[in-house]
Parts: structure tokens; C-alpha cells; sequence
């Protein structure tokens, strides 16, 4: 298993993203988090199989139905979870 951040930009806080993000990745048994960034982005932490991060890079290229996806970008990292689970940080 490994672990990529996502970083989305756009119209992507207040439209529901972060629960959007939570329901694919339970569906995806992906573990991780995702939070609203002080600049008006999104950010995602997945640790799941390669193809299955491929997948949620993809789904987060477009996003919820209100949201406006401008921009995402995958980054390396070195998080480990702390847990089975998918979580929203605050």
C-alpha cells in the first residue's frame, strides 16, 4: 500500500467535498483524510493499491456535482494511517 496527498483548487469547499470524498473512499476501502485548507483548497491524504489512488485522483478531478474542480495535483508523501478508516479532518 501507499500513500499520495491530493491537493484540489476551484470551487471545491462548501459544496459537500469533503463528505463526496469520504463515501468514494469508504466505497474504495481507501484509508486516509481529507480537509479544507486555509487557502480554498482541498486536501486528501490516500493509502490504498495503485490503481485504486489512480481512481480516486480521477474522481477528484471532477468532483461533486456543485463543486468546480480548477486544478489537481498528486504529491508524494510520507503519512502513515493511524487507522482503517477514511476520515474528515477539521
Amino acid at each position: 500500500m501507499q500513500c499520495k496527498k491530493i491537493v484540489v483548487t476551484g470551487v471545491v469547499q462548501g459544496v459537500g467535498y469533503r463528505a463526496w470524498a469520504k463515501r468514494l473512499a469508504k466505497e474504495l476501502y481507501v484509508k486516509g483524510y481529507v480537509r479544507n485548507m486555509k487557502d480554498g483548497s482541498v486536501e486528501m491524504v490516500v493509502c490504498a493499491e495503485e490503481n485504486i489512488i489512480t481512481v480516486m485522483i480521477n474522481a477528484a478531478k471532477k468532483g461533486p456535482a456543485a463543486s468546480v474542480v480548477k486544478k489537481v495535483e498528486v504529491f508524494d508523501t510520507d503519512y502513515k494511517p493511524d487507522s482503517e478508516e477514511f476520515k474528515i479532518w477539521i
